[in-house]
């Protein structure tokens, strides 16, 4: 049986970790000399990018036992939840990049028909962005590491990743799987340890994106070390995600509603950071809530003893700032009702999941995020007044879940509320959408990823532009010596004109006749030309 605090993980001594971050850049301008002397670069590096892919591929796949048996050391994690929640989706995530790529890789073609523009050739690349950072955090250990690496992969980044130090069998596992996947040497820097090793890679400076999953008080730490070298970052992190039912609800639904709901709420014992944080149940609905969370969680928990399949708490500490939350609640509490009592709790970090109800916004449940199995429950009566209050208190969640039959409804609180992300009817899921962006907005984060959005984080767009050389008598214009003329054939040919009046009102017929300006700025353009 697993216990809290049980392994201490080997950390890559402080000294390595500069050699580390060199060896990755110097990989990567290496190979980007190597490319530069192909007849066919980009052809040449699309084939190395998914080569590297299918090697990441197979590494996992022929680790995954490896994998799972890891996490449940660490915190108990079921073989059935890891591969549902972490190695399925990661493999998954691995060949739709390998797919993909072809199609993200091609040049965009961009068209501009005004004059300076209209006889050059505009395409817009992805290109990499170099050496990149990943900080992964412990709650889906092999995911949430391991997903934005193969994106960094397949963006044709190097890459230093830094596994969490709280699941020290997974981080161990995935280092090995690293290192027998083959990769060319330098690709992959791997760096074990806690604080001061993570404070050493932020403080280097020598990263061109930094990519964190984590909560936001580390994430702003992050922000502001990466803030001093202007390195860019993306910060996947949390928040109190709300949860409504609504008076539009239907009644008859609310044991499935309550289902998906503790589906989210109490998996991997709520240390997700798209779990349900707490639930605001409208006061129609409240009592049959209520009364359908007692069997609701009898039917998910018949017995709830130490060798039941949830995953523990990942440390003490977090185990015992939830317990003290419990323990000063006043609200009423729901866990199974077969819970046994003699859970050695202390010592395997074990939370019964609980439903804390007649609760308010002050109770101690109400204040953080709570990333574990809890679930505080508020009762309310206006929509709108609980929406102010979770502006006032819980602004820009990461996501938000709405259990609503009225689609005017759901409309009013997604304009109300802003959010990384939202769910109608069902939780959690969609972060295992294809080519869906997750990630956060305001204190939850910025930037995204999966599928193409994880390629495109990892890219940078650079617009390249070839002017040809015989169309010069549509640019004379702008060469000196000025004059009246050349400013009024500037105007006439560059600027836009307004197809409303001063009112916003359209005017019909102004957008047919600019149409055809492109033709008689190229006639103007020519006449002015053969007279000077």
């Amino acid at each position: 049986m697993p216990n809290c605090d049980a392994m201490t993980l080997p950390y890559t001594p402080l000294p390595e970790i500069d050699q580390k971050v060199q060896a990755s850049r110097d990989f990567f301008f290496d190979k980007q000399l190597k490319l530069s002397h192909e007849s066919d670069p980009r052809k040449k590096d699309l084939q190395s990018r998914q080569f590297q892919l299918k090697k990441l591929y197979y590494a996992v796949k022929d680790h995954e036992d490896e994998l799972i048996d890891a996490m449940y050391q660490d915190f108990h994690r079921t073989k059935l939840e890891s591969v549902f929640s972490e190695t399925t989706k990661l493999m998954n995530d691995i060949l739709h990049l390998i797919e993909i790529l072809p199609k993200m890789m091609k040049p965009r073609k961009i068209s501009d028909y005004s004059p300076p523009f209209m006889f050059g050739k505009t395409v817009v690349e992805k290109i990499s962005r170099g050496s990149v950072l990943i900080i992964a955090p412990y709650n889906f250990p092999v995911l949430l590491a391991l997903a934005p690496l193969a994106a960094a992969l397949a963006a044709g980044n190097s890459i230093v990743l830094k596994p969490s130090e709280l699941t020290p069998h997974t981080a161990i596992v995935m280092e090995k799987l690293l290192a027998a996947a083959g990769f060319t040497s330098g690709l992959i820097q791997v760096v074990q340890g806690a604080k001061d090793e993570t404070s050493k890679l932020l403080d280097c400076g020598k990263f061109d994106l930094i990519f964190y999953t984590g909560s936001p008080h580390v994430g702003s730490i992050v922000a502001e070390k990466a803030a001093k070298s202007l390195t860019p970052c993306v910060l996947e992190l949390g928040g109190k995600s709300p949860t409504f039912i609504t008076e539009n609800f239907n009644s008859n639904n609310i044991k499935t509603a309550l289902k998906r709901i503790f589906f989210g709420a109490f998996g991997n014992s709520g240390q997700i950071c798209v779990s349900p944080d707490y639930l605001l149940v409208h006061k129609s609905m409240y009592p049959k809530v209520i009364e359908e969370c007692k069997l609701v969680l009898d039917e998910f928990f018949p017995t709830f003893d130490k060798e039941t399949d949830l995953t523990r708490m990942i440390h003490k500490r977090a185990y015992k700032n939830t317990m003290e939350k419990l323990n000063t609640t006043k609200g009423s509490k729901i866990s199974p009702s077969k819970t046994l009592t003699n859970l050695d709790a202390d010592d395997l970090c074990i939370v019964p999941p609980t439903v804390i109800y007649n609760i308010d916004w002050n109770d101690p449940l109400m204040k953080q995020e709570n990333f574990a199995p809890v679930l505080p429950i508020i009762e309310y009566d206006s929509l709108d007044e609980t929406i102010d209050e979770i502006i006032k208190e819980h602004d820009t969640p990461l996501v938000q879940y709405i259990f609503s039959d009225s689609q005017s409804e759901i409309n009013h609180i997604l304009t109300r509320l802003r959010s990384g992300g939202c769910v109608i009817g069902d939780t959690v899921v969609h972060v295992a959408i294809t080519d869906a962006p997750f990630g956060g907005i305001g204190n939850s984060g910025y930037g995204n990823y999966g599928g193409l959005h994880g390629f495109n984080t990892f890219s940078h767009e650079r617009t390249i532009f070839k002017q040809p050389y015989w169309n010069d008598f549509t640019l004379f214009m702008r060469y000196p010596p000025n004059n009246a003329q050349k400013e009024k054939l500037l105007r006439f040919a560059l600027e836009r004109k307004p197809w409303f009046d001063r009112n916003g009102n359209d005017k019909w017929g102004l957008r047919q006749y600019f149409s055809l300006s492109a033709v008689f700025m190229l006639i103007s353009a020519i006449c002015a030309y053969r007279s000077s």
